[in-house]
Parts: C-alpha cells; structure tokens; sequence
C-alpha cells in the first residue's frame, strides 16, 4: 500500500514463492515518490522479515512500533483520491480455469 506495487514481481506462482523464500525486499522508500519516515519503513521491513522471531511478535508491539512513526503530512481523504490515480493498478487478465 505504501508504494503501490506488489513486494516482489512475477510471471508465475512458484516464481513469486521463490522471491518470497529468497529475496529480500526493497525498502519502501527505494519504490515511491512518497517521503516515507524511518520508522514507518522500519516497521513494515520488521513485518516482511524472513526470520518470524524478527517479526513483531505480538499486535500490541506493532502497534507500539506504528506509535512511534512520525507522519510529516497527516493522510486526507485528498491526498488518498490523487495516490490512488497515480497508482491505481492495472487490470491484469485472469488465467484460463481448467
């Protein structure tokens, strides 16, 4: 949501299931034109992390760590709409149902 792309891309599944096991994400804040604080990048990297126990291991310390996220421009319902027109996705064909 941060940055209006999926965390890895792929053409099949079990390409994307690899990226998932194998690769490290890219920062949000390497994939948008959005100022992303510290923290906030911080916190959601925590949540991708390969490792569970390097994952926030509870809601209430995810929580935590969202509290402690600086927001320099509060998120509007403005703000929202022209995100979204930036990166609204693209309608991607289904595969054929067998």
């Amino acid at each position: 949501m941060l940055t209006g792309q999926l965390v890895f891309e792929a053409k099949r599944p079990l390409e994307m299931a690899m990226k998932h096991v194998r690769e490290e994400p890219v920062p949000p804040s390497r994939r948008t034109e959005l100022e992303i604080p510290d923290k906030l990048e911080e916190a959601v990297l925590s949540c991708l992390a390969k490792d569970p126990d390097n994952r926030p291991q509870t809601s209430r310390e995810l929580r935590r760590m969202l509290s402690a996220c600086e927001v320099p421009e509060p998120w509007t319902r403005e703000r929202a709409e022209q995100w979204w027109e930036l990166h609204r996705p693209s309608e991607t064909p289904r595969a054929p149902q067998h």
